[in-house]
């Protein structure tokens, strides 16, 4: 369920959803960061299957990426393995970005 490589892009897949995270990280290059509140999601991150290892070496000053999910809500589509190692380490916000519904749109591979 996690970012995996496919050929030269990251894909980040979660249950009947799939994004490139590649193209994502690109258009958000220069969008704001901003402090995002990671604790909400010590309820989701045991689900996602984060390789503990590559955790543990996370670069907590890279920024999330996050996308609206209509009719969801926000959702983290690079960055668990940040997060993860965020929550281990009792550290509660990180640097993010959020991409737009239109932006999510046109990175989305496959889902509803």
């Amino acid at each position: 369920m996690n970012g995996d490589p496919q050929g030269d892009r990251e894909v980040f897949r979660f249950l009947a959803w799939a994004w490139d995270v590649t193209a994502g990280n690109a258009i958000a290059a220069d969008y704001p960061v901003r402090r995002t509140d990671i604790t909400v999601l010590a309820g989701i991150a045991p689900l996602i299957g984060v390789n503990q290892a590559r955790a543990a070496a996370a670069d907590l000053s890279r920024p999330l990426l996050i996308a609206p999910i209509s009719g969801t809500g926000p959702f983290v589509i690079d960055g668990w393995h940040r997060i993860t190692r965020a929550l281990a380490d009792h550290i509660t916000h990180l640097p993010a970005r959020v991409l737009t519904e239109a932006d999510e749109a046109r990175i989305r591979l496959r889902g509803p």
